[in-house]
């Protein structure tokens, strides 16, 4: 780090005191810079005495008066008071570009629709088994401020970026993975094309040292490749590239020039449940390898990585009735997925709160599962899903509203009548219902857990 990257330039604002701002502020604190204001739309505790706070309405006005501002990944960066502020000479900045333009390692940065949480965490498994130290960070929970100080230069970090973060980040990291891109977010994002265009930008700054990797199968993810100027990368589950990762004859193989080389991975040993997860496999093995992963332990890591909770996680097992929580699946093409998986009689549980998300492929996916036997209904999404799958006049399951979660949970285990599964996909986010994803995955972890000891005494 050189002396202008160390000094920070106060009085600073911290705008958005979530996770990464608090992050932040303690950061600023331990690096001696003490004239911080900490502002929020809600007023927010446990912060140290010496932070000067603004809460409520108003909190984002008159920031000129900062010299530095830190910006929470839910403010949009054309907030007319934060473009008043730029104007006006004060320095934007996030905890997110703040890190990337002094971490002294190769960083992969991983964003993409779905499949985020997964990759990453699958390739800092497979570059600690290869012997790395790694650091996890970003949109997956934890903010890399939290480790900006004990990084070294032969370590690395691996970073999942949200569209949010991605969108106005200051420095792209050496290797970005493009996952399966479609939409998201649209209840902030003004459009899907400005969905795409917040992930590009996490390519902006890439020069031909860098590279790109992308999901090949999916247009989406190859139209935001095409920004990067760095080396181009892709993987593909459904045939062969020319440069990247792919699976062809039940192996995959790495190809980088004229010749292709089979790896030492078993696509049918993955621990990861679903051929859809051979996507994230494929994106966290090349990741790996591009920062100097070796692939034996960077494969061996892969094929024995299991599924991160809440992210299509079994989370009982009673008599003949398997129940699955994927509260992850906050996305139509995560249920989509999730869905995908199961051939046997099978109840699903989907709804939560709205994000003007399109569920037309959804629709025709669990109006075309045979094995479906009920769907129960919950949360503002609720009507809206109904509708949408009464088009059909006549289905294979039965479908019902239910006002809580374990009333679902109940109906759809009574459908399976002692075989089966019970998938909670919902497709939409917690929110109304329930805090966060987790709170929603911990209460069908608690309630999957009884139902599954019921099912053992009817046995």
């Amino acid at each position: 780090m050189n002396e202008a990257e160390a000094k920070i330039e106060g009085p600073i604002g911290v705008i958005g005191v979530g996770v990464e701002g608090r992050a932040t502020i303690q950061y600023l604190l331990a690096h001696g810079v003490n004239e911080i204001t900490a502002l929020d739309a809600k007023p927010v505790e446990g912060l140290p005495p010496d932070v000067k706070t603004v809460f409520g309405e108003g909190y984002d006005r008159y920031l000129d008066r900062f010299a530095t501002i830190f910006k929470s990944p839910g403010i949009r960066p054309d907030n007319p008071e934060i473009e008043k502020a730029r104007e006006s000479g004060t320095h934007i900045t996030s905890a997110l570009s703040f890190f990337m333009e002094r971490c002294p390692c190769p960083v992969v940065g991983v964003t993409g629709t779905v499949g985020k949480g997964t990759a990453c965490s699958l390739t800092d498994a497979a570059l600690k088994e290869a012997g790395f130290t790694v650091h996890l960070g970003g949109n997956i929970g934890r903010s890399p401020m939290e480790f900006l100080d004990v990084v070294k230069e032969d370590h690395r970090v691996v970073l999942e970026i949200s569209s949010f973060q991605a969108m106005d980040i200051s420095t792209s990291p050496n290797v970005a993975v493009i996952l399966k891109t479609t939409s998201e977010h649209l209840d902030w994002h003004r459009d899907t094309a400005e969905y795409r265009m917040a992930k590009a930008r996490l390519l902006a700054h890439q020069d031909e040292d860098d590279t790109v990797i992308f999901n090949g199968d999916c247009i989406g993810s190859v139209e935001i490749a095409r920004q990067s100027a760095g080396a181009a990368l892709e993987f593909s589950i459904n045939g062969e590239v020319e440069r990247g990762i792919f699976i062809c004859d039940g192996a995959m193989f790495l190809r980088l020039g004229d010749s292709r080389e089979r790896l030492p991975l078993d696509i049918n040993k993955v621990c990861l449940p679903g051929r859809f997860n051979l996507e994230n496999v494929a994106a966290g093995v090349l990741a790996a390898i591009c920062v100097r992963g070796d692939p034996g332990p960077v494969c061996r890591a892969a094929q024995n990585f299991g599924s991160l909770p809440h992210r299509l996680e079994l989370a009982a097992h009673g008599g003949g009735v398997r129940y699955y929580n994927d509260s992850y699946a906050t996305r139509p093409e995560a249920a989509l997925a999730a869905l995908s998986v199961f051939d046997e009689k099978l109840a699903l549980i989907a709804g939560g709160s709205e994000k003007n998300a399109d569920f037309g492929e959804l629709f025709r996916a669990i109006l075309a599962k045979p094995n479906l036997v009920h769907v129960g209904l919950i949360g503002a999404t609720a009507s809206r899903l109904e509708e949408g799958l009464r088009i059909a006049r006549q289905t294979n399951f039965r479908m019902e509203r239910f006002e809580d979660l374990e009333s679902a949970m109940e109906a759809g285990s009574a459908s399976l009548q002692g075989e089966g599964v019970l998938l909670m996909a919902p497709a939409c986010a917690s929110f109304g219902m329930f805090p966060n994803y987790k709170v929603r995955g911990e209460r069908f972890r608690a309630k999957a857990v009884a139902l599954a000891k019921d099912q053992e005494i009817k046995k």
